[in-house]
């Protein structure tokens, strides 16, 4: 009989586990540890978002109803105090570095990678961020309004990857464009960005870096009409080339685009600003509208992982807890990369969190799945032949 591991064992064999101790003996992490460890914290936070776990308590005692899996899984105990002393001390910056080598992985595995909606070789990147409530009395630190608390994530996602490349957690409180320096800028990549971040001075450093931007003007924004190009889409209703006026025209002399498109479900017209002149006006504009995609990245962690309410109170163990669910999402998708499987996303995040601890083979957990779904597709099709 051939015997397998457990599928969350099998999941945690495709982690970047050897860098992973690298950073913890860096980091000093386990000096005067004896039975649970970094990675033991890392282990148990997967469970967490996994299998969306409440309390300390409820982690505790679900964990030690498992225990004939705890030799496969290199666990010793677990306990409340453990947990909770080990969200507050270990540090966050373990999971986050942790979190761009694994990327770095994945990115490599998966090549050059296209986005079937456009024709250029442009990396599209959508710069935006959401903010997560906490209560203010409890989460001191996160501070947002008078009476309310937030942590706000600051994202850099890659459309053709569908993947969160670059990450800034802060308090709520803390404004989009004052985190736009620490955004890495990458040549020749096309970066769209909402009002939140219209900023002169940021679409300046991405212009000097031969990159490309697309983004929503302003009511004030004031400028001049140099040259007016013809339109060839009814959707187009302006295509101009324009300069800065008024005091912003010292810090972006460089001429600029601004393309109107009128929306006909909304029976809107909205403005974009770029410094990309040979792409189409409609091109823009869809450029403009994949950054919806970013928006529905936040939808589904915040509806399928645990980051909307908090195991502890302290800044590092919210940090370890965004982090970890990220490092998460990261492995659902590689996993589903590797398989080859047409399912999405989400139906491969719930075979495996339901199955977490179940001794199947994981990847053929999925092909089994993909058989189940062709067989009912086949079964239905000869049902409705049957019937006509």
């Amino acid at each position: 009989m051939i015997k397998t591991n457990t599928i969350l064992a099998q999941m945690q064999s495709l982690f970047p586990r050897y860098e992973f101790e690298k950073l913890v003996a860096d980091y000093s992490a386990d000096k005067g540890i004896r039975h649970f460890s970094t990675w033991n914290l890392l282990q148990v936070m997967l469970v967490v978002h996994l299998t969306a776990k409440r309390s300390l308590r409820n982690i505790c005692d679900s964990m030690r109803s498992k225990m004939n899996y705890w030799y496969h899984l290199g666990f010793h105990s677990v306990s409340r105090n453990n947990l909770s002393y080990a969200l507050m001390h270990r540090s966050s910056e373990i999971f986050e570095k942790t979190f761009y080598v694994f990327l770095s992985r994945i990115l490599k595995a998966y090549g050059m990678r296209q986005d079937k909606r456009f024709k250029f070789k442009n990396r599209l990147k959508i710069i935006d961020s959401t903010l997560v409530s906490v209560c203010l009395s409890m989460f001191s630190w996160a501070a947002f309004r008078k009476a309310k608390g937030g942590v706000r994530l600051h994202v850099m996602y890659d459309n053709q990857n569908h993947l969160p490349e670059f990450l800034i957690i802060t308090n709520g409180k803390r404004h989009d464009i004052k985190e736009a320096d620490k955004i890495p800028i990458v040549e020749k990549s096309i970066y769209v960005f909402d009002r939140g971040y219209f900023c002169y001075d940021f679409m300046r450093k991405i212009n000097e870096n031969r990159a490309f931007y697309v983004t929503r003007t302003k009511k004030n924004t004031q400028y001049r009409v140099v040259r007016r190009n013809r339109n060839h889409d009814g959707c187009i209703k302006a295509d101009w080339i324009v300069k800065v006026t008024g005091l912003k025209s010292r810090v972006y002399p460089e001429p600029l685009r601004i393309v109107k498109f009128y929306d006909k479900e909304r029976k809107r017209t909205f403005s974009f600003m770029t410094n990309n002149f040979s792409l189409s006006a409609k091109t823009i504009a869809d450029i403009y509208k994949s950054r919806w995609d970013i928006e529905l990245f936040f939808k589904w962690i915040k509806q399928h992982l645990k980051i909307k309410t908090f195991l502890g109170t302290s800044e590092n163990a919210v940090r370890i807890q965004i982090w970890t669910a990220l490092l998460l999402f990261l492995l659902v998708e590689y996993i589903r990369f590797i398989s080859k499987t047409s399912f999405p996303l989400l139906r491969v995040y719930r075979y495996l969190s339901d199955n977490a601890f179940h001794n199947y083979n994981l990847f053929g957990l999925l092909r089994d799945q993909l058989f189940l779904k062709r067989r009912e597709s086949n079964a239905e099709t000869g049902q409705l032949i049957l019937a006509f």
